[in-house]
Formats: C-alpha cells, sequence, structure tokens
C-alpha cells in the first residue's frame, strides 16, 4: 500500500473537506458543525471525587507530520459520509500509535508520511519500538490501533488509487463508487476479494472479465460472488495440476484430461463445515462452477487480443478454440426443476407464526426478541408474498395513490378495501415493469406507516432529521439512513422465533420458517386457489412470463391428487372400499371429470353410464367417501334428523296421530339417516395412510387434520 501514498492527493484530500472541517484538533466546543451528533462522548479519565464521569469528544493529531494530519481529517469526514460514529477513543489510541512510531519508533517509523507507508501489524511494531525507547504507550491500547489503522487504510487506498477500479484485489462498492452498480443492490455490502486467486494471470484475467460484465450490465454485482467463488475452485485445481499460465497445459492433447480430472475432483469433494459437512457438493454447485469457468475462458478468447492489451500479457493470445468448450454436457449435472413438497405452509403453521410474532416486536428485557423491524417486515411477508429483499429495500415512501378510487368508493367497500398500491424493488428479475406496485389494503398501510415512525425515530436519535433512503433500516453503521435492514439478520430472528414458538406442521416435523420464500409460495397457491386468474397473479408476483406462475398452477394438481389419496375410502354401507385409492383417482378422472364430485364425497358411476336414482347417493353402491367430507356428512346427518322432526310433528298437528313407522318417506329418510351413521362408525375406524400429510393449493375449507 505504501505505493499508493501521493503527497499531492494527499493535499486534495484535505481541500475537500469544508472549510471549518480542515482542522487538527476540535474539543466539543470547537467541534466543526458538519460533525454535530456523529462523535460519541467517550470517558476521557478516572471518576472525580463526587463520582461524576468526564467524557470528551476531543480529537487531537496535530503532532503529526502534515501529510498524515491531512488524512486523519480527511478519514473523520469521510466516516462521517458514510454513516459511522466517530468513536473517540479509537482515535485516539490509533493517533497515538502513531506518535509514538513518528516520534520514537525506528528510522522507518520515524520517516513514515503516511498512515499508508506501513501495514497495521508494522505500526505497532514500531510502538514496542517506542516503547523499549521509553515511550509511554499502552499495551491495552495496541488492539484498538491496529483494528482503527486497518479501518483507515481500507478508506486511503481507494482514495489514493488512480488506476482503472478493476486493478485492485479488493473491491468494495460501500468504499468505492467508480464500481457499477444497480440503484437499489440487495448484496452492496458485500466486498469481492480476489486475494484467494494466487495466480497472476487468473486474477488478474478474472477480474478484467467481472469488470466487463459489470461495465455492460450483463452481470449485477450479485452475481460476481457466485462467479468468483467458482474460478477459486479452478485456482485449486491448478495449485494441484501446476501452473502453465492461461493455456492450462502445455500439450493441447492434454487439456481434455485436464478438465475431466477437474470435472472429477469436484465429484469426489466433500463439503468441509456447516450443515452439509460430510456430503458431496450439490449438483448446482458443480453445474454452476463449470459454466462460470466455460463463461471466462469463451469471454477471454473471443476478447483474447484487447485481454493481452489490458492485461500486459501475450499469453492470452495463445487461447485455443477447445478452451471455449472445457466441458462435455455429460460432465455436468442434469439439472432437475423440480420444488419441494413443502413450499406452501399449512394453515395452521401460519396461524402459529402470526399468533407467536409479538416475539419479535416484544423487548428483551420483558422476554422477546427486541426487533420491531423485523416483525413488520413479517407481516408483509405474510400478507404480500413479496421476495424478502423486495420487503426490506422498499422505498420509504413507498405507498402511492390508487388511481381512479375515490373515497366514497373505499369506503363503500368497507373493511379489507384496496387503498393505496405499495411500490417495491424488483432486484430478482430484469426486463419487468420499472416501477413494479400491488394493490394493498389499509393493515399494510397501517403497517408501512407505522415502520416510518420507527425509521425516523433511529435517525433522531443520531441527530439527523432528513428522510431514510429505505423503510427498514440496518441498525449499524447506518447513521442517515442510506443502508438497508439485512436478509442475514431477518433470517437469524425467523429462526430465533421458529424455536421459541417451536413451530411444527401436521405430521410434527419442525418448520424451518426462515426460508422466507415459503410465505411468497403460500400466498400464491392461495391466490390461485382462490379463482385469481393466472395473468393476474402473475402481474402481482412480477413475473416476466408466465412460466413461473405455472409452477404455482402445477402444485394445484398435485396437492388436489395428494389430498384425495391420503384418506382411505369408505361405501355408503362402510365397507372400505377394495379398491386402490390411486387407482380410484385415475377412474374418477377428477381434474377432467367433475360431475363425479359430490357434496359428501364421490361417484363412481364409469364416465359413459348416466345416474337414475336422483339424490339417493346413500343407499348407492357407487357411492364412496373419506374422512375429509366428515363435516359435509355430519351436517347432512343433523339436517336429516331435524327434517324427520319436523315432519312428524306437522303430520300430528295435521291428523291427530302420529306418523307410522311403515310411512314410505319416513322409512327412506330414516334409511339415509343410518347410512351417514355406518359411514361415520367407518370413518372412525380407518386411518389417514401414513406419512402423507399435504395441504396446499386446491385444498380449501374441508382439509380437516390428521
Amino acid at each position: 500500500m505504501s505505493d499508493l501514498f501521493n503527497a499531492e492527493v494527499a493535499r486534495r484530500l484535505w481541500e475537500s473537506l469544508p472549510d471549518d472541517c480542515r482542522v487538527t484538533a476540535f474539543t466539543s466546543a470547537t467541534m466543526p458543525r458538519h460533525y454535530w451528533g456523529a462523535i460519541r462522548p467517550r470517558n476521557a479519565g478516572p471518576p472525580s471525587a463526587t463520582g461524576r464521569e468526564y467524557t470528551s469528544v476531543a480529537i487531537n493529531f496535530s503532532s503529526l507530520p502534515k501529510t498524515m494530519t491531512w488524512e486523519l481529517a480527511w478519514l473523520v469526514g469521510r466516516e462521517i459520509e458514510l454513516g459511522r460514529m466517530v468513536d473517540p477513543l479509537h482515535y485516539r489510541a490509533a493517533i497515538g500509535a502513531l506518535r509514538a512510531a513518528t516520534s520514537q519508533g525506528t528510522t522507518r517509523g520515524r520517516s513514515a508520511p503516511s498512515l499508508l507507508s506501513l501495514t497495521p501489524d508494522e505500526w505497532i511494531r514500531e510502538v514496542h519500538a517506542a516503547r523499549m525507547r521509553g515511550g509511554s504507550f499502552g499495551v491495552s491500547s495496541e488492539d484498538h490501533a491496529h483494528a482503527t489503522l486497518k479501518r483507515f487504510q481500507d478508506l486511503l487506498c481507494y482514495a489514493y488509487h488512480r488506476g482503472e477500479w478493476w486493478q485492485l484485489n479488493v473491491w468494495n462498492p460501500v468504499l468505492d463508487k467508480r464500481i457499477p452498480q444497480r440503484d437499489h443492490e440487495p448484496h452492496g455490502n458485500h466486498v469481492a476479494n480476489f486475494s484467494h486467486l494466487t495466480s497472476e494471470w487468473l486474477r488478474e484475467g478474472v477480474k478484467w472479465w467481472l469488470s466487463t460484465m459489470l461495465e455492460t450490465q450483463r452481470y449485477s454485482w450479485s452475481t460476481i460472488k457466485t462467479r468468483l467463488d467458482g474460478m477459486k475452485w479452478l485456482q485449486r485445481h491448478i495449485d494441484n495440476q501446476g501452473d502453465l499460465g492461461p493455456i492450462l497445459t502445455a500439450d493441447p492433447d492434454d487439456l481434455r484430461p485436464f478438465f475431466r480430472s477437474f470435472t472429477a475432483a469436484m465429484r469426489d469433494h466433500r463439503v468441509m463445515s456447516g450443515r452439509t459437512k460430510g456430503r458431496p457438493l450439490g449438483d448446482t454447485v458443480r453445474r454452476q462452477t463449470m459454466t462460470t469457468i466455460e463463461s471466462f475462458y469463451r469471454h477471454m478468447y473471443d476478447e483474447r487480443s484487447e485481454a493481452a492489451r489490458a492485461l500486459g500479457d501475450d499469453r492470452w493470445l495463445r487461447l485455443r478454440p477447445e478452451h471455449t468448450v472445457p466441458f462435455r454436457p455429460e460432465d455436468k449435472p442434469r439439472l432437475v426443476n423440480r420444488p419441494p413438497d413443502d413450499k406452501v405452509l399449512e394453515d395452521e403453521v401460519v396461524s402459529q407464526v402470526v399468533a407467536g410474532a409479538d416475539l419479535l416486536a416484544r423487548p428483551t428485557t420483558d422476554g422477546g426478541i427486541g426487533d420491531i423491524q423485523a416483525f413488520h417486515a413479517l407481516a408483509l411477508l405474510l400478507r404480500t408474498g413479496r421476495r424478502l429483499n423486495e420487503v426490506l429495500m422498499m422505498d420509504f415512501d413507498p405507498l402511492l395513490p390508487l388511481v381512479g378510487a375515490t373515497p366514497e368508493d373505499i369506503e363503500a367497500e368497507g373493511d379489507g378495501a384496496l387503498v393505496a398500491r405499495l411500490r417495491y424493488q424488483l432486484t430478482k428479475v430484469t426486463g419487468a415493469d420499472a416501477t413494479p406496485t400491488i394493490p394493498v389494503d389499509d393493515e399494510i398501510v397501517r403497517i408501512v406507516q407505522t415502520q416510518q415512525a420507527v425509521a425516523r425515530d433511529m435517525l433522531r436519535s443520531n441527530g439527523v432529521t432528513t428522510e431514510p433512503r429505505y423503510l427498514f433500516l440496518r441498525t449499524r453503521v447506518n447513521r442517515f439512513g442510506q443502508v438497508p435492514y439485512a436478509a442475514a439478520t431477518f433470517n437469524s430472528r425467523l429462526s430465533e422465533l421458529a424455536k421459541r414458538l417451536d413451530v411444527r406442521d401436521r405430521t410434527g416435523r419442525q418448520v424451518q420458517i426462515s426460508q422466507t420464500h415459503q410465505f411468497r409460495h403460500t400466498k400464491a397457491t392461495s391466490l390461485l386457489n382462490a379463482g385469481v386468474p393466472l395473468h393476474v397473479v402473475m402481474r402481482y408476483f412480477g413475473h416476466v412470463t408466465p412460466a413461473m406462475t405455472m409452477h404455482y398452477a402445477k402444485t394445484l394438481s398435485q396437492t388436489a391428487e395428494r389430498e384425495f389419496l391420503r384418506y382411505q375410502k369408505v361405501t355408503a354401507d362402510g365397507r372400505t372400499l377394495p379398491i386402490d385409492t390411486s387407482d380410484l383417482f385415475d377412474l374418477l378422472h377428477l381434474e377432467q371429470r367433475a360431475d363425479r364430485v359430490l357434496p359428501n364425497g364421490w361417484c363412481m358411476l364409469p364416465p359413459r353410464q348416466t345416474c337414475e336414482r336422483g339424490n339417493a347417493c346413500l343407499s348407492c353402491s357407487m357411492f364412496t367417501t373419506d374422512e375429509s367430507h366428515r363435516p359435509d356428512l355430519e351436517q347432512q346427518l343433523g339436517d336429516t334428523e331435524r327434517l324427520i322432526e319436523g315432519r312428524q310433528a306437522a303430520f300430528e298437528a295435521r291428523n291427530g296421530c302420529s306418523m307410522p313407522v311403515d310411512n314410505v318417506w319416513l322409512v327412506g329418510r330414516r334409511g339415509e339417516a343410518r347410512a351417514i351413521r355406518q359411514v361415520l362408525v367407518a370413518l372412525d375406524n380407518v386411518r389417514i395412510r401414513p406419512g402423507i400429510a399435504v395441504q396446499g393449493a386446491g385444498v380449501t375449507d374441508r382439509t380437516t387434520g390428521a
């Protein structure tokens, strides 16, 4: 880093500060107005005799070399600009270390003109040398000094760098605004570190390739991490096979064996840590890695002349066409787009989450998790079905008026009426509506307004009176509200909530509600189940093509079949149906033959035959039913018994005697009641098929618990 220092650049950093900020020392009385509220008072000494603690915001670096004072003055302003709170204690530790090194250290320390002249470790060694010469820098301050100097150097290296932004080995979009980014980037605070690519040609080539992809908007910043991870696998294989530069092998005939051994190495690799420790790499990771390497070499071959000039390495000119197809189709794991069966949450699970969600908002002193923002975000996820980042990255004021709706119209609709449109950031899908919105009711409006008050209070507590950029805010290093709430933080909150609530489905299996896409699946299937047209659901969820929406429609038919197969079927006389349930499903053609679906069961009459029995299903051998129709059967039994009692009373009032037991109407109705009782007794004696319990799209109020 010492090569980056330039005295003229240091002067420009100093001159870029506002006039009142170009100072090398200040106290609470002389602090620049720009810094008010951003410097945290810290303990300045032992308590007085009366127990009063002395705090101070004073920072003084005037005794350091002039160029260092320029750097430190700029660093104070830069940290505040980034929304960080300046800690005088840490600054004093770093300044004390610099003062000791530049006044009593070795020749190297005493001659250093910049914070970048030495690494943090070297600065601390200079402090040790100063202490041996009688310096008084405390040992307890070394850790603070080391960490603060490291943070300072991270800021300065971007300020001093004058080459292409991609030439740096660490890409940090927060500190280097030259890096292309979308307006709303979910992973905008993540850093890309290329130092793990130890082969210089590979490191420089990957940086040039990815910078081109970013600048031409073929990749977003969120894509960079996965591409860089893929290239680390190639570096690992090069380390094992030998580094022969971009062409990889001296003999062209050895290129195919090189990549065949790479494929085998990935297939045989076992995960070293995490929940999949000891298991093979997933098919998605392996295929993605191969695709990344393939894309890299295809680009470098197509642009080999420009790459050689930009990188100053003519070896890229030696790439051959076979480098663009390093893997055969059979090398890559086949991708099977098979959605998990448990993406749709059961109603009981959603009810548990809603009932216990207040734990998120409850203060930790009352036994809660103490995160009101997570509580509001969960409420929006459940009610809107948006992706997690679409909620967490909402603008501070995301509500728009509902075009064409008057206050009178909204009032006439009553509770649940749509009253506004909610704008969100569509970061996953490109080429969609530039300002995606969904209609929302007054309950969602109240949630948004409550969260706006929370966000404002967070900024006011930091002395900031402007409005934040986002509705949900990161709580640390975010004084101006420019950074959204982190998805990782939200997932950890949901994991804690699920652990405390012990959320389980009907089979007793614990549900991981931190997999937030389940809320989206649940919302989508509920809309389709309610009969909302496919194109409306497609627009509501921001899908560019119907293919993704059809995924949820597919869940409808799959779940309807699972729900049918879930229960043992019985006949009208209470016998267990001898036909296999799967065969019965095919026989009835449930997806096409809705005329065979009865209010209390199904009719097994073949499709080509017609029924001449009228409403006498309960005495028909073609009638079958199961546990899912118990509520209908119990209601039918009650209605029949009440009908019998009413008609008997009417008969007696009209004729002066009781209805005879052999009355043709009474015999028929009592036969129906007896048949229903037989069916209900039979249902008590059969069990739901073990291991199958499904509820989702296509399953409505008739679904019952196991």
